[in-house]
């Protein structure tokens, strides 16, 4: 059985709605055919979208060496971050996953808590002593020098910070016109804003390379700094006792860059705006003796606004999941945003609930509702580190600070860049709170 197709008319006619707001669009698509839908997306490739959490569980783990990431999630971005883990596939990305797992480890991230905590610690003094801030803006500004301090605990440079940031937030905000509309692929080529985005790409790598070769002119004698760069440096391939070439260790920390503040700084500035949106909730964390809850309230607020809102996989022959049939060369698109809001999985799915997020509630769902880092063998390396990042930020701002809403507090859509961002700024106050 095939899932229901929409027509090509239907498609067309709604191109530029689904360029400009995908979400709403394959929402009203999932109301109006289903959980499963097939469409053309550019020339002849359909795509099979699915907010079925059994399909994703088939796809992602039951049946994962049936199905690949796609030329846009590989080629496409590869370009510009590099071919890490995000990037990579096949048997390479096997042989990268087993080298590089070790280093993220819980017991490995837990030496990285002080260095953390330090740059959380600072940078909310710094915030709290302005008037008012951006809080999306704050939340990246965060993300980005924990990232920073996590790879490079001798330094990277302020100068090279922001210069870096600055780089990586221009591909992100350019990449995702090529990646959702291949058709504009040549136009930008014509325009030179490929030629552009590829210099930008190469000084970033240039950027990161100095500082590789710094590290490895380092004295002998002093101690190795325990943090991500010297552990990828140590470690070695299991089948020929070899260090990762200079390139693949470019291409794995820009990866590790651009996986690794966006999506967490997204995840914070959503959830900081639920709590002020939320003053139960928000007080309920300030005072509650639950050990727990502070990360039921980071993971209901993934659920609501998952900063990677879909992925793709694309079959490499035919299938059956969960009773749809799968052709060869059919890209599966798993809309995670949709399956975290499908009512068959959540009563009330728009509202805001931690407690769905208690273990033993989260015991009952279908174990695929539920996918903020992924699934499967391809689960985010990254979860653990994300999670302790943001459970450090939001305990320090609810323990340390009353954040308040400048004005009136606004209600900004998510947007859909690469990951889910907010479409209008939150300003917001900082206050120290009084010891006692």
């Amino acid at each position: 059985m095939y899932a229901p197709r929409i027509p090509r008319t239907t498609v067309v006619r709604k191109l530029l709605r689904l360029a400009r707001h995908p979400i709403p669009t394959f929402t009203q698509y999932g109301r109006e055919y289903g959980a499963n839908f097939l469409l053309h997306v550019g020339g002849e490739r359909i795509t099979h979208f699915t907010t079925d959490a059994e399909v994703a569980r088939h796809v992602l783990q039951r049946n994962h060496r049936n199905y690949e990431k796609s030329e846009i999630q590989t080629d496409q971005m590869g370009r510009y971050l590099g071919f890490g883990l995000l990037t990579n596939s096949g048997n390479d990305w096997l042989r990268q996953r087993r080298l590089i797992q070790p280093g993220f480890h819980r017991k490995r991230l837990a030496a990285l808590t002080t260095e953390m905590q330090s740059v959380i610690t600072e940078e909310c003094q710094q915030a709290a002593e302005q008037p008012s801030i951006d809080l999306f803006r704050f939340t990246r500004q965060l993300a980005f020098d924990i990232i920073v301090r996590a790879l490079f605990t001798d330094g990277f440079g302020e100068r090279e910070t922001r210069r870096l940031h600055s780089i990586l937030d221009k591909l992100q905000a350019y990449i995702i016109y090529p990646i959702r509309l291949p058709m504009l692929r040549r136009p930008l080529r014509w325009a030179g804003l490929e030629r552009k985005h590829l210099a930008l790409a190469r000084e970033s790598r240039q950027l990161v390379q100095r500082h590789i070769d710094r590290r490895k002119l380092r004295s002998t004698c002093d101690p190795a700094p325990n943090d991500l760069l010297q552990m990828l440096l140590d470690s070695r391939y299991e089948d020929t006792g070899e260090p990762m070439e200079d390139r693949q260790l470019v291409d794995e920390i820009l990866i590790l860059f651009a996986a690794g503040y966006e999506t967490t700084a997204n995840a914070l500035a959503w959830t900081v705006w639920l709590l002020l949106r939320h003053p139960t909730e928000h007080e309920r964390l300030r005072t509650s003796e639950e050990p727990g809850y502070l990360t039921q309230v980071i993971e209901e607020s993934m659920r609501l606004y998952p900063p990677a809102w879909i992925t793709d996989r694309v079959a490499l022959g035919p299938d059956t999941a969960n009773g749809f049939t799968i052709d060869k060369g059919v890209t599966l698109g798993l809309f995670i945003y949709g399956i975290h809001h499908s009512p068959q999985y959540y009563d009330e799915p728009e509202a805001f609930r931690p407690d769905r997020m208690h273990p033993d509630a989260k015991q009952q769902r279908h174990p695929f509702s539920y996918l903020p880092f992924g699934g499967g063998p391809r689960l985010c390396i990254g979860q653990h580190f994300a999670m302790l990042e943001m459970q450090l930020a939001l305990r320090h701002l609810v323990d340390h600070y009353t954040v308040e809403a400048v004005g009136e507090l606004p209600v900004p859509e998510p947007k859909p860049y690469v990951t889910l961002h907010q479409d209008r700024p939150v300003r917001v106050r900082l206050r120290p709170r009084t010891p006692g």
